[in-house]
């Protein structure tokens, strides 16, 4: 098959890319680099010409709320117009578990346009053409949001089921491959939360450091930072995800 995969360059549009190609798929990785800019919708239908499936994995990390709403807004409607211009061809949405609560709750504008998201292409794409791959947060996340001031890193206390993207990647993979539809959700063996896998992570850094014949870094001290919200209890957690068999460890091990 043909795949144009929008955001191919993204933490986990590159993995995508490189698993669809090991299967042997022709794969279009469009990017704005090669001037495709699923926001301002330039290049976006030439991009899909051709393709038997159209994957959306664009994304803006911002915790502006009209910020958020207005890029997933645009940037689906422009994918979701594109796949109209390919009759037959199947689309697919990376989107995010989260529960009801989440995209109601004031507070998380980018859970909201993430909400927003999936409503655009239900909207947009026949049912029979959508595929909404919703994946719990990576452990590439918690790095991200892992704030560290001298001897200490600041981590929110989130509560997840998080797995490692290259592994949502490959299950997304095997989904397009097996040519499903409707609503699949993806996570991690474990709930556990943020500060306790960013504990992992840096006691893992540490140990790599002495194994190497530096000198030994110092793990900081974890100060978990409360959220308001459903995102401290189980507004993360889905329900029956598929599960990918790799833990925190197992992910720390083959960084």
């Amino acid at each position: 098959m043909q795949i144009t995969v929008y955001g191919a360059t993204g933490t986990f549009g590159r993995r995508l890319v490189t698993h669809l190609r090991e299967r042997g798929h022709s794969v279009v990785a469009a990017h704005r680099g090669i001037g495709v800019d699923t926001y301002a919708g330039e290049g976006v239908t030439e991009a899909a010409e051709g393709s038997d499936v159209l994957v959306d994995c664009a994304n803006y990390m911002t915790n502006n709320r009209h910020k958020a709403l207005d890029f997933f807004s645009r940037s689906s409607r422009s994918i979701a117009l594109a796949a109209a211009e390919n009759p037959g061809a199947a689309m697919v949405c990376l989107s995010i578990a989260f529960r009801p609560e989440v995209a109601q709750s004031k507070l998380l504008g980018y859970y909201q346009a993430k909400d927003l998201q999936e409503r655009v292409y239900r909207r947009l794409v026949p049912a029979d053409q959508l595929l909404m791959f919703r994946s719990t947060q990576w452990f590439e996340l918690v790095e991200s949001m892992t704030f560290t001031a001298g001897p200490v890193a600041f981590v929110p206390k989130m509560r997840v089921q998080a797995l490692a993207a290259d592994e949502a990647a490959r299950m997304m993979a095997e989904a397009i491959d097996a040519g499903e539809r409707g609503t699949i959700e993806v996570a991690g063996p474990d709930v556990s939360d943020f500060p306790t896998i960013a504990g992992r992570i840096a006691e893992a850094d540490a140990g790599t450091s002495v194994t190497a014949g530096s000198r030994p870094k110092r793990v900081p001290k974890i100060v978990p930072i409360p959220i308001p919200g459903p995102m401290s209890a189980n507004g993360l957690i889905p329900d029956s995800p598929r599960l990918s068999a790799v833990t925190v460890d197992d992910w720390v091990r083959s960084r």
